[in-house]
C-alpha cells in the first residue's frame, strides 16, 4: 500500500490531463498511487487515462464503475470510497504540480499530526494563478492565518478559504466525512469544515502548484478570495437583493443542520457552541435571531456594511 493517495476526477479533460500526470509522476517523492475516476467523458481523456494506467501500472489504478456523477463534488466522494493510504491528496485534471508539493506538504502533514495526534488534519498550500499557456497572471500572496475570518468555524460557513488541489488530508478525516449529498457543494469546502470543527487545518505559505485558467474551469478564481464557494457572496451584494435573501438562508440553515447532525458527536464542544449559535440566526423570534447573531461576534469578520446587510436579511428571514 502506498503512503498517500492521489484522486483526480475528471471530466472532458484531453487538453490538459496529460501534462497533469506527468507533472505529479515527476514528484520527489514517490511512494504515491493516483487514482483516476473519469465522470462519462465524451473526448478522448478515457483513452489518455488507460495509456498512462498501462505504461504505469504501480502509480495509477482507473476506477470503473456505474455512478453518474455529474458534479466534480461527487466525483471527488466517489474517489474517497477507493482511498486506503495514511493520506488523500485532491487532484485537478488541468493543473500542473511543482516537483516538491507532495513533499513539502507532507512534511507540514506530519509535523501538524506529531502535535495533533489522532486528530483529522487538513494541510494545504499555496499556488500560482496561471493564463491556459502557464503564464502566471496572479501571483501567490500568502494568506494571513492570524486573521479571525481563518480562524473561526463560522467564518468557514460563509467563505471557504482552502483550494481543494492544494489539499491534504489524513486518514482520521476522510474516513470519517461521509457520503456526498447534494447539500455539499464543494468537496474542498466540506473536508475544511469537518477539520476546523473536529480538527485542525495547517497551512504552508508557498506557492505548490500551477492553477491553470481557461474557459472550461469547473471552478474559477475570484480576486476577492481565491478558488472558492463563496457562502457570504450575499453580503456583498446591494440592498436590492435583501429580498432574495430567503431561499439562500434556507439553503444555508439546512447545511448547517446538516452538518450537526453528521459530526456533533465528532465536534470540539466550543465549536459545537459555534453551530448551535450559527443554526439560531435561522430559527425562533427575531430577538433569538440577533442575540445568536451578537454571540457570533461577526463584528470581527465583516465590515460595518457587510453586519447590517446581514442583520437585515435576518430580520426578514
Amino acid at each position: 500500500m502506498h503512503e498517500i493517495d492521489i484522486l483526480l476526477a475528471a471530466f472532458n479533460g484531453e487538453k490538459f490531463i496529460a501534462e497533469q500526470l506527468d507533472s505529479i509522476l515527476s514528484q520527489t517523492f514517490k511512494d504515491f498511487r493516483i487514482i483516476i475516476r473519469d465522470d462519462g467523458s465524451n473526448d478522448n481523456t478515457p483513452a489518455i487515462i488507460e495509456d498512462y494506467a498501462g505504461k504505469y501500472p504501480d502509480k495509477i489504478e482507473v476506477v470503473h464503475d456505474d455512478v453518474v456523477c455529474r458534479n466534480p463534488t461527487k466525483n471527488f466522494f466517489q474517489l474517497m470510497k477507493h482511498a486506503k493510504a495514511d493520506y488523500v491528496m485532491f487532484c485537478d485534471q488541468d493543473d500542473v504540480w511543482l516537483n516538491e508539493k507532495i513533499e513539502r506538504t507532507l512534511e507540514a502533514m506530519k509535523e501538524a499530526e506529531k502535535m495533533n495526534p489522532g486528530k483529522p488534519v487538513l494541510v494545504f498550500t499555496g499556488m500560482n494563478v496561471t493564463d491556459e499557456k502557464l503564464n502566471v497572471i496572479h501571483e501567490f500572496v500568502p494568506l494571513d492565518m492570524n486573521a479571525k475570518k481563518h480562524n473561526s468555524l463560522v467564518s468557514m460557513f460563509e467563505e471557504n478559504f482552502v483550494n481543494g488541489c492544494t489539499e491534504m488530508i489524513n486518514r482520521s478525516l476522510y474516513e470519517n466525512i461521509g457520503d456526498y449529498d447534494t447539500l455539499i457543494v464543494n468537496h474542498d469546502w466540506w473536508t475544511a469544515l469537518y477539520a476546523r470543527a473536529c480538527g485542525v487545518i495547517c497551512y504552508v505559505p508557498e506557492a505548490m502548484m500551477l492553477y491553470r485558467q481557461h474557459e472550461h474551469n469547473a471552478i474559477g478564481y475570484s480576486d476577492e478570495g481565491g478558488v472558492m464557494f463563496r457562502l457570504k457572496e450575499f453580503v456583498c451584494k446591494p440592498f436590492r437583493k435583501i429580498r432574495g435573501a430567503g431561499i439562500f438562508f434556507h439553503e444555508l440553515h439546512e447545511r448547517v443542520v446538516m452538518f450537526r447532525d453528521r459530526y456533533a458527536d465528532k465536534m470540539m464542544p466550543d465549536k459545537l457552541k459555534q453551530v448551535d449559535d450559527f443554526i439560531g440566526i435561522f430559527t425562533g423570534k427575531r430577538s433569538k435571531r440577533l442575540a445568536c447573531f451578537r454571540r457570533l461576534d461577526y463584528s470581527g469578520h465583516h465590515s460595518k456594511i457587510e453586519n447590517l446587510l446581514y442583520v437585515l436579511k435576518i430580520l426578514m428571514y
